[in-house]
């Protein structure tokens, strides 16, 4: 937990102990008390939701059709400490052959295939060859969000190099 994150706890204390001194010492009718600790108590599970994004936890979504790995952590599964293993990506979304917005971090369960990918694209990074990947589903094609990934929540991934950049004529 960072300073901003403890600011924000303790300013939402600051706001319950407001409402509960509201509640408990004005005459309001008891339909807008029970709103005002519904909206209250809501507003705290919005937040935290929101706050995982802005405070850089990876997200569990799903990842653009195709993407620009800058980054993969690789956690193995271990039945000892019973870790079920998951692969930490930092990608940018393409659009056409263009990069599209800032990158973001994804989270996906561990597969064996999708690990022999990434140790080898990250190995082709470290040599300066740029890697792209893109979702490999079964079917092939586009689809629906609900297709974009397998019914187990397994993502299967396809790593390529990019293409060559050329530079524009002088």
């Amino acid at each position: 937990m960072n300073n901003t994150s403890l600011l924000l706890t303790f300013l939402y204390v600051v706001v319950a102990a407001g409402l509960l001194i509201l509640c408990l010492a004005t005459g309001w009718k008891r339909w807008i008390k029970v709103l005002m600790i519904f909206v209250v108590t809501v507003s705290y599970f919005v937040a935290n939701f929101t706050f995982e994004d802005m405070l850089g936890w990876p997200t569990p979504r799903v990842l653009p059709e195709k993407f620009i790995i800058n980054s993969a952590l690789i956690e193995e599964p271990n039945k000892e400490r019973g870790l079920e293993g998951a692969i930490y990506l930092w990608v940018t979304s393409l659009e056409g052959n263009r990069p599209n917005g800032a990158p973001r971090a994804y989270r996906l369960p561990y597969l064996k295939d999708n690990h022999a990918q990434l140790s080898e694209a990250q190995r082709k990074g470290r040599q300066g060859i740029r890697q792209i990947g893109s979702i490999d589903r079964p079917g092939g094609g586009s689809g629906s969000s609900w297709f974009k990934v397998n019914a187990d929540n397994k993502i299967k991934l396809k790593v390529s190099d990019a293409p060559a950049t050329r530079l524009p004529e002088k």
